[in-house]
């Protein structure tokens, strides 16, 4: 199932296809994957929902996954989607990505989540997990970059989504993303 996208990145920010509109990213509705799976999270029309997710949340073993928590996370993003609310997937290894083994097994897992939420087209992209960028740091958000393979992974099945990155990381791992005229989205 392929969606045709529903935001686009220009100079860093996120702007809405349909009338062109800037989105707001200085006031979003964090939500923790707990919350969102236990249906205690408040559905919030007006601010784009950031929900946490850290990779124990989704791979409970060895590419054993959380199939009866993304499930639940899926039917919170159809509500989002319901409200016509957006939401991005802000993802965290927990754990540092110290080989190309690790990193792998975490973009599997990030993969395998897009895949069970891939039809709530609340979902208009995936943050950068920082422990991906402290492989990067000091150098550009580039084609060689584990930034970069997460993005490529997930663009297999999942062209439409954007991808976000927190502004504090750029200083702590001495990147300049905005020169570098990259399509990622700046919070």
């Amino acid at each position: 199932m392929k969606f045709e996208p529903l935001v686009k990145s220009q100079g860093n920010e996120l702007f809405r296809i349909s009338d062109g509109a800037k989105l707001n990213l200085s006031d979003l509705n964090q939500v923790t994957f707990e919350n969102a799976v236990s249906g205690s999270a408040a559905i919030c029309a007006e601010k784009i929902t950031v929900i946490n997710l850290c990779w124990n949340n989704v791979e409970i073993a060895a590419e054993s996954y959380n199939e009866e928590g993304l499930a639940a996370l899926r039917d919170y993003l159809k509500k989002l989607e319901d409200a016509g609310a957006f939401a991005f997937i802000a993802v965290q290894a927990g754990k540092p990505l110290d080989d190309a083994e690790k990193a792998d097994s975490f973009i599997k897992a990030m993969v395998h989540t897009a895949r069970r939420i891939k039809d709530a087209t609340s979902v208009i992209g995936f943050s950068v997990a920082s422990e991906l960028m402290a492989n990067d740091a000091g150098k550009a958000l580039d084609a060689n970059s584990w930034s970069q393979w997460f993005v490529n992974e997930m663009n297999v099945k999942h062209g439409h989504y954007v991808y976000f990155i927190q502004n504090q990381l750029l200083t702590q791992f001495n990147i300049d993303v905005k020169t570098a005229e990259t399509p990622y989205i700046l919070y």
